[in-house]
């Protein structure tokens, strides 16, 4: 699935019905870091396609940054459906996003 970019906080129920599992990318378009992992966050969404890859601008949606405790960028928050399940501050490489994210859901189907 495409890279979304967020415009409404109801966009990001309808991704929750339509994918398991959500990558919600805080940034802002002055971040250095967060331009770093842009390129990241594109080859994971093409590596994880189940799972949808959502950006969210900090300036733009400071409510749901602060929903999300969101205090420096980049934040990543994994969520599964609408539930959280972890959330992450600062660039990763692909190696460590993806170590990241499976370790979270290894823990979910752990407790199933």
């Amino acid at each position: 699935m495409p890279i979304v970019n967020l415009n409404t906080f109801d966009e990001l129920g309808d991704l929750a019905n339509r994918h398991e599992w959500l990558l919600l990318d805080f940034w802002a378009p002055w971040c250095a870091p967060c331009k770093v992992m842009n390129p990241v966050l594109e080859q994971f969404s093409q590596l994880n396609p189940e799972s949808a890859v959502v950006k969210v601008d900090v300036d733009q949606k400071h409510d749901l940054a602060a929903k999300f405790g969101v205090r420096a960028i980049p934040t990543l928050v994994l969520l599964r459906r609408d539930q959280f399940m972890g959330q992450e501050t600062g660039s990763k490489s692909l190696k460590d996003l993806t170590k990241w994210i499976d370790g979270l859901k290894e823990k979910v189907s752990q407790l199933a």
